[in-house]
């Protein structure tokens, strides 16, 4: 019998052994699982922080970022929403004791690194091809420059003895002061580029846009610089004219997939249907040249799309014997009128004409037609004896040609780091329409926070971040 008893006991102390270490594995696994579900919990308050993303930029610059001041609320707003998110997720065991949003990662951080990878992402997503290839294909590889050696040549020549040659008497009285083509390009000049080159049913708005809140307007400025001297009394302007604005391969290459979707979501002169509701009618030439006004920056594009096709223009004419005669019958009979030698005077006439060539290059390209990239005596469309009426006739259209929307990717190519800002100054104008409050400096793509959650008397802390 006393050996059963002691059987008995020692069962007892077994079991009583056995159930505590149960009990103790079982607090051990719930607080291991409440830890877990804590854990769950502030991840998802993170997901739901970001499930609140701007749904208008989303649709239509399928860009991804929410505002860290809830649209006006300030980030106090945020961290109370992220706070019930965490509590609500908890079970009743649970206590939060604390939680601090600690940064945020922000659209604009790191010269908009975010902004580009989105970009990188959707261009790769959507199968979308349109890049630097393709352009460098229209234009051969060949940048709109002239050559060092043609500039060359045209030093020598300017400073031979031709310099004093003169028109004779019968030659002088065969041309009259006002049949000096650079009067034309003087009154293109005053009157205004753009009212020669725009198409009729082409509608420009001079509406100021106050800019004042966008983005690239925060202490950063911006150059222009591109516009070509069109009285043409210069042999020395002339020449730089001719040589600047002209190098591009490099940066159509480095350009990547911004340009695919500059194209992609923003509108053109020549092309509104990306968006249906915007602020700027022309999205794209904002871009590039960062103005308050669709004709300010119609305007200035096309001055740069004339430094484009100016040398082009112009190197072609010098390869045209028919042309040149023409000239330099001109040429040679504006030396005595105006005292500028015969040489010097040559080439101010044929900048003269190239540059009214590249305005009706720009007319045709503003039609919505296609532009081959280098001229020859078929594609020439301008008369130096009839500049107003030939400019205002422009008719050419060649599918293999460049188009007006592949000059624009060019012009932002040139300077594409201004591109992306002025791309979020687009965004942030166009989606106040629909949420007043929102500015893109407070458009964050992550966030970073410190959370305490207490179960008993163990508190349990994290540090988590999470972003699109």
């Amino acid at each position: 019998m006393n050996n059963k008893g002691q059987i008995t006991v020692f069962m007892c102390l077994i079991l009583s052994a056995v159930l505590l270490l149960g009990m103790a594995a079982l607090g051990i696994c719930r607080h291991f699982a409440n830890k877990e579900e804590a854990a769950i919990a502030v991840n998802s308050a993170v997901s739901d922080i970001k499930s609140e993303y701007n749904s208008y930029i989303f649709e239509h610059y399928h860009i991804l970022l929410f505002d860290k001041t809830d649209y006006g609320k300030g980030e106090a707003a945020v961290e109370e929403k992220f706070y019930e998110n965490v509590k609500l997720n908890l079970n009743n065991d649970c206590t939060v004791n604390n939680v601090a949003i600690t940064d945020y990662d922000l659209i604009l951080d790191n010269n908009c690194e975010a902004l580009k990878a989105q970009i990188d992402d959707y261009i790769v997503y959507a199968g979308i091809e349109y890049g630097a290839s393709e352009i460098l294909g229209k234009t051969g590889g060949r940048e709109a420059n002239v050559s060092d050696e043609t500039i060359d040549d045209m030093d020598r020549d300017c400073e031979s003895d031709e310099s004093s040659e003169s028109a004779s008497s019968e030659e002088e009285n065969t041309l009259k002061k006002e049949d000096d083509p650079r009067d034309f390009t003087k009154k293109m000049g005053k009157v205004g580029i753009i009212n020669y080159v725009i198409p009729e049913e082409l509608y420009v708005s001079d509406e100021i846009i106050n800019l004042s809140e966008c983005p690239s307007k925060l202490g950063i400025s911006f150059m222009d610089g591109f516009d070509i001297e069109n009285k043409f009394n210069s042999y020395s302007r002339l020449k730089k004219d001719l040589k600047k604005n002209s190098e591009w391969n490099s940066a159509l290459i480095d350009a990547g997939c911004g340009l695919s979707y500059a194209k992609c979501v923003f509108n053109c002169a020549t092309n509104m249907n990306n968006n249906d509701n915007t602020v700027f009618d022309f999205e794209l030439e904002y871009l590039i040249c960062g103005d308050c006004s669709d004709y300010k920056n119609l305007n200035k594009t096309i001055k740069r799309i004339i430094a484009i096709r100016f040398p082009i223009d112009f190197t072609y004419l010098l390869t045209d014997s028919s042309k040149m005669s023409r000239v330099k019958s001109i040429a040679l009979a504006l030396n005595a009128s105006t005292g500028i030698p015969y040489p010097i005077m040559k080439y101010l006439i044929a900048g003269c004409w190239s540059y009214v060539e590249a305005a009706a290059d720009v007319k045709v390209l503003l039609r919505g037609d296609k532009l081959p990239f280098e001229k020859n005596s078929e594609s020439w469309i301008t008369d130096i004896d009839n500049l107003g009426g030939s400019l205002n006739a422009a008719d050419i259209d060649d599918d293999s040609g460049m188009s007006y929307e592949d000059y624009l990717m060019i012009l932002i190519a040139l300077n594409m780091d201004k591109a992306y800002m002025r791309m979020l100054d687009v965004m942030q104008l166009n989606a106040r329409q629909i949420y007043p409050e929102f500015f893109i400096e407070n458009a964050a793509v992550g966030l970073s926070a410190d959370v305490s959650i207490s179960y008993g008397d163990s508190v349990f802390e994290f540090n988590i971040s999470g972003g699109y």
